[in-house]
C-alpha cells in the first residue's frame, strides 16, 4: 500500500486572516474559513457570501470542520516544537544547552564549559540556574507590585483633589458672583476681571491636577507591563527563562517617582474670597467693614463648616468629604490665611461651647505641637494656656470671655488675650517666636469685623 502523502500547510491557512485556521468552518462551495473570520466577513458585508467565490450560503450557521481543525492543530504544535527545539540549542556546536555560565549570564553547552571562553567561569545546571532566577524575579516582582499600589494610590489621590478643585471652583464662582450683586454696575468691571482670574486659576491647577494624574496613569500602564511581562517569563520553560534573564533582570529596574509635594494644588479661595467687601468697596467715601484675619478653608478639619465670607467657622455633625490635602488639619482646627512674621497684629473674635484661639507654626503633619494659645478645656470646663503641649496652667476658673480680642507682637515675643465685654487682661503667653506664624482656631469661632474708613 502506497504511504499517504503529507497534507501542504496552504491547505491549513485562512483566505481572510492568512493565518493556519483556529475552529474552521466549511461552506456549502467547499472553502473553509476560521469561524470568527468569516462572521465578522459577514457583518460589515450584511450578505452571507463565501468571501471566494462570492455564492450565497444559506444556512444560518456553517458546520465545522473537524478534520481541518485537528491538521492546523498539528502544523501549529510543530511550528511551536521546532521553535522551542531550536532556541534549547547551542548555536555554536549544535549541542543542548544543559549549563548556565553565571559569570556571563548566558545558557551554554558542555562543549562551550570546556572551550576557552568558559572554562574558568561558574557553571551550574540550568534547573538549578532557573531556580534560582525564579527567585530573583519574584522579590523583584514583589517591589514592583508594591510600587504598583503605591502608583494607583497616589492616583486616587489626585483624583479626589481634582473633583475637590471642581467644587471649589464653582463654590468660589458663585460666592463672587453673590458679593458682587451688591456693587453698582460701575464695579462690573472688577467683577469681571475677579472672576477671570478665578477660572485661570482654576484651569492651571485643574490642568497640573490632569497632568499629574496621566504621569500616575503612564506609571501604573508601565508598571502592569512589567508585571504582565515578568509573571510570563517566571512560568516559561527553563531554558526560555534563562535565555532571556538578563532582559527580564533589567525589566526589574525600577525608579519609583518623586514622592509629589501636592501642597497648593487647590484652589486659593483666601485669595479670591478674603475681604472681598472692603476690596471691593474701598474706593467708595463711606465707612466699610472688614476683618483683619480670614480663615484658610484648605486647613478646615473635615468636621467644620465655614463660611462662605471666610470669617465664621462651626462644628459639624456631619464628616466633611474634603481631600486629604497638605494642608489640611485634623481634629476641629482651622488656621488663617495670612501669617506674619514680624510686626504688631491684632483680631477680634466670638467663642462659644469648647474653642482655642492663638497662633501657630503651619505644619503638614496634620497635628500641630507648636501652638501658643488659651483653650476652654472640655474635660473640666476651666480656661486653660495652650503652649508647647502644656495643658495645665490654668487661667481662669470662674470667668469665660465670649468675646477676645487677641494681640500679637511678634518682635517683642508677646501673645496677649483681652476680654471685650468686661475690659480686662486675661492671659500673656511669652516666647521667642523666630518661625512664620498663623492664627489659630478650634471649633466654634467668629472673627468680628471692624470699621475702616475708605
Amino acid at each position: 500500500m502506497a504511504s499517504k502523502a503529507p497534507q501542504p500547510e496552504e491547505d491549513c491557512i485562512c483566505p481572510i486572516c492568512c493565518e493556519l485556521f483556529t475552529d474552521p468552518v466549511v461552506l456549502l462551495c467547499g472553502h473553509s474559513f476560521c469561524t470568527y473570520c468569516v462572521t465578522e466577513w459577514w457583518k460589515q458585508s450584511r450578505i452571507q457570501t463565501c468571501p471566494v467565490c462570492k455564492d450565497i450560503f444559506p444556512m444560518p450557521r456553517p458546520p465545522r470542520n473537524l478534520a481541518l481543525r485537528n491538521l492546523s492543530d498539528a502544523f501549529r504544535r510543530e511550528k511551536i516544537q521546532a521553535a522551542s527545539e531550536s532556541k534549547a540549542l547551542c548555536s555554536l556546536h549544535g549541542e543542548k544547552l544543559k549549563l548556565f555560565c553565571q559569570d556571563d549570564q548566558q545558557p551554554i553547552c558542555l562543549i562551550c564549559r570546556d572551550a576557552k571562553e568558559h572554562k574558568k567561569h561558574n557553571c551550574v545546571p540550568v534547573n538549578e540556574a532557573a531556580e534560582e532566577s525564579r527567585g530573583q524575579l519574584k522579590v523583584g516582582l514583589m517591589h514592583l507590585k508594591t510600587s504598583l499600589g503605591t502608583s494607583e494610590r497616589a492616583k486616587a489621590r489626585c483624583e479626589g483633589m481634582a473633583s475637590h478643585i471642581e467644587l471649589q471652583a464653582q463654590q468660589t464662582e458663585q460666592s463672587i458672583k453673590a458679593q458682587f450683586q451688591k456693587v453698582y454696575q460701575l464695579l462690573h468691571e472688577d467683577e469681571a476681571r475677579r472672576i477671570n482670574a478665578l477660572r485661570k486659576e482654576a484651569k492651571l491647577k485643574r490642568e497640573a491636577m490632569k497632568a499629574r494624574i496621566e504621569k500616575w496613569n503612564a506609571e501604573i500602564l508601565s508598571l502592569r507591563e512589567k508585571v504582565q511581562t515578568i509573571e510570563k517569563q517566571i512560568n516559561t520553560e527553563d531554558i526560555l527563562l534563562v535565555q532571556n534573564i538578563k532582559s527580564t533582570k533589567q525589566r526589574l529596574q525600577h525608579k519609583p517617582p518623586d514622592d509629589e509635594n501636592l501642597s497648593g494644588a487647590l484652589i486659593d479661595q483666601a485669595k479670591h474670597l478674603g475681604n472681598l467687601q472692603f476690596s471691593i468697596w474701598k474706593n467708595i467715601p463711606k465707612n466699610i467693614e472688614c476683618t483683619p484675619v480670614i480663615l484658610d478653608p484648605n486647613t478646615a478639619s473635615c468636621d467644620l463648616n465655614v463660611s462662605t465670607d471666610l470669617t465664621s467657622v462651626t462644628k459639624s455633625d456631619k464628616y466633611q468629604p474634603f481631600p486629604d490635602n497638605p494642608e489640611r488639619l485634623g481634629s476641629t482646627d482651622i488656621l488663617g490665611y495670612k501669617g506674619f512674621s514680624s510686626g504688631k497684629h491684632s483680631w477680634d473674635v466670638e467663642v462659644s461651647g469648647y474653642w482655642a484661639v492663638g497662633v501657630t507654626v503651619k505644619t503638614t503633619q496634620k497635628e500641630y505641637e507648636r501652638i501658643w494659645g488659651i483653650y476652654m478645656c472640655v474635660c473640666t470646663g476651666v480656661l486653660r494656656e495652650l503652649k508647647d503641649l502644656n495643658y495645665v496652667d490654668e487661667v481662669s476658673v470662674d470667668k469665660y470671655p465670649k468675646k477676645i480680642r487677641v494681640v500679637f507682637d511678634y518682635n517683642q515675643g508677646l501673645l496677649s488675650f483681652f476680654d471685650l465685654d468686661r475690659r480686662t487682661h486675661v492671659h500673656t503667653v511669652k516666647d521667642n517666636f523666630t518661625e512664620t506664624l498663623f492664627p489659630y482656631f478650634r471649633d466654634n469661632v467668629r472673627i468680628l469685623k471692624c470699621q475702616m474708613k475708605s
